[in-house]
């Protein structure tokens, strides 16, 4: 699985409220992810909303992802939907790591990431190989490589359509 795209740098201990803002809850329990994307981030960089496009990626210092359980779905779904392809972080919160997963979006610990990209930088990034090329400054890194099993979960995007798609096959009717 490849990601290319711009790069928003988050510092450390971006949490789920900096991400989307506590008074938006109602939003998300509605499940109005459009509602929530545009409300991303307007806490922190009110302009950031007219600024994403389509497979941007946030690189994040440690402990990303920090917060109440209640609202990862709804930051999760938030962040797809303005068009984040992947986060990419120094050290990520385990529970909203493994919800994002399961929603279909990549959140992933890159130890390294923040003085690989800055802001806006261009990257590209291969998840199945754990190399990354900076594109902006003409340089690479590697990490380990993401578990096929994940790769294949958000190929599918997310837990329930690869579960779906597995019980399926195991049926007699799944597309193969």
């Amino acid at each position: 699985m490849r990601i290319e795209g711009s790069v928003w740098r988050l510092p450390d201990r971006t949490s789920v409220f900096d991400l989307l803002a506590a008074e938006h809850d109602g939003i998300g329990v509605n499940e109005e992810w459009a509602e929530c994307a545009r409300h991303l981030l307007e806490n922190v960089d009110p302009t950031f909303v007219d600024r994403v496009r389509h497979g941007d990626v946030f690189v994040a210092g440690e402990r990303f992802g920090i917060g109440h359980a209640h609202f990862y779905r709804a930051t999760v779904q938030g962040c797809k939907a303005a068009g984040i392809s992947a986060v990419l972080a120094e050290s990520v919160n385990e529970l909203f790591q493994r919800v994002a997963i399961d929603q279909g979006l990549m959140v992933w610990a890159v130890p390294g990431i923040t003085a690989f990209a800055g802001q806006g930088d261009r990257i590209e990034v291969d998840l199945a190989t754990g190399s990354a090329r900076n594109e902006t400054a003409g340089t690479t890194t590697r990490f380990a490589p993401v578990s096929s099993i994940i790769l294949d979960i958000l190929a599918h995007g997310g837990g329930l359509h690869w579960a779906m798609e597995r019980a399926a096959l195991r049926t007699g009717r799944g597309s193969a």
